[in-house]
């Protein structure tokens, strides 16, 4: 079960690490027969440019054998219970999508980016609950810098906000949440632009700021093969240049709640 800290802490900042919660051998399973999918597929030149990528789609169909219970085991179900609550959520037909393969560019200068910010799920107004959550397992490791998806910990708490200021029709989108949100968090319009001789990784990475009563930091997706983040669905994230070693290896899938969340 979680723990009260655990709970807090995904309260505080909508994110979540749970280490080592998949079981190692099942991962290393995993990893080698996409691995070993990709070679009978030729899928990956002998010398990739630093620019090459593998998109979800070409790996679907095997990431669609491969069983969601299975996959994330007892720990990682049990988690998702914690969350959501045991039966009120929608077990997946298979074990996700894996996040598109960035080669790594070791030579570039890694840079935060200031576009392509989203929410995966829209936030409407008029929901009573949140819709579910996102869980990402770590497939092989991902270092700082290497590609690791990028959050703005502690976001939704402002999305929460101003969804319930909005009228009951109002549906959410992630382009109008972007971009209402930008009208009223100078700290997010700073974040999602340019300006000559600022140091965005100091700013927006090395420091935690308040802003509307809240902390707000942007934070990578780094950690070990079989660790788990657990994302709250309107977390504002953003895809990140891989300047690594290896390529980005990272499963994800969405659980939505049932209906009504009966």
């Amino acid at each position: 079960m979680l723990s009260r800290a655990q709970r807090e802490e995904f309260e505080a900042r909508g994110l979540l690490w749970l280490r080592a919660a998949v079981d190692p051998g099942v991962v290393a399973d995993l990893r080698a027969r996409i691995l070993e999918y990709l070679a009978q597929k030729r899928a990956i030149p002998e010398s990739p440019p630093a620019s090459f990528v593998i998109h979800a789609a070409r790996t679907s169909r095997l990431m669609g054998a491969f069983d969601f219970a299975k996959t994330w085991g007892d720990s990682g179900v049990a988690a998702i219970d914690d969350m959501l609550g045991a039966g009120r959520w929608l077990v997946p037909q298979h074990a996700g999508q894996l996040l598109m393969m960035t080669w790594p560019n070791p030579g570039a200068e890694w840079r935060l980016p200031h576009k392509v910010w989203h929410l995966d799920y829209p936030a409407p107004a008029a929901a009573t609950v949140i819709p579910g959550i996102q869980v990402f397992l770590f497939v092989d490791r991902i270092e700082p810098r290497s590609g690791g998806t990028l959050f703005v910990a502690g976001s939704h708490r402002l999305v929460d906000a101003l969804r319930r200021r909005q009228p009951p029709d109002w549906p959410g989108a992630s382009s109008e949440v972007r971009r209402s949100l930008a009208r009223e968090v100078p700290w997010l319009r700073e974040l999602w632009s340019l300006r000559p001789g600022e140091d965005r990784i100091a700013r927006f990475m090395e420091r935690v700021s308040v802003v509307a009563g809240g902390e707000l930091q942007v934070v990578e997706a780094v950690g070990e093969p079989a660790d788990v983040l657990v994302m709250h669905p309107w977390v504002l994230h953003a895809p990140a240049p891989n300047c690594g070693t290896r390529p980005r290896m990272l499963l994800t899938e969405r659980i939505r709640l049932r209906t009504g969340g009966d």
